[in-house]
């Protein structure tokens, strides 16, 4: 019995649907950053501060995610990135449903379909790249 396997399980070289989905992420992570400024129509009621706080944190460690996972395609990066993607939607969720300006809702809108979208994209495996047994 013959067994094929790539150099190392937890990486290989990303696909270009991969690196799609990684480009998505790293959007979505720096568009984290520029939450923090006051300029920013937040409608009745701002967000607490500390949950746009966590928010930035979340996408700065996508953001590293990211350039970790670029040219290797390190899983566990991209799993990481994964988590924080959906941690990040998870957050920006209720701004689809509160009394909000059409900016953040629009805004939100935008940043769940792109987060599903990177997940979809970065997650997915090549059958190529599975184990051949004989």
């Amino acid at each position: 019995m013959t067994t094929l396997t790539t150099p190392s399980a937890n990486t290989a070289t990303p696909t270009t649907s991969v690196r799609v989905g990684l480009l998505i992420s790293a959007l979505i992570g720096l568009g984290n950053i520029p939450f923090l400024f006051p300029w920013i129509d937040w409608g009745t009621e701002a967000p607490p501060f500390g949950m746009l706080l966590l928010n930035l944190a979340i996408g700065m460690v996508s953001v590293v995610c990211v350039v970790l996972a670029w040219n290797t395609g390190n899983r566990s990066a991209i799993r990481i990135n994964a988590a924080a993607l959906i941690v990040n939607a998870l957050l920006v969720l209720p701004g689809l449903f509160i009394d909000a300006s059409p900016f953040i809702k629009t805004v939100s809108a935008i940043i769940v379909a792109a987060t599903v979208a990177a997940v979809v994209l970065t997650m997915r495996r090549d059958p190529a790249t599975a184990p051949v047994t004989d």
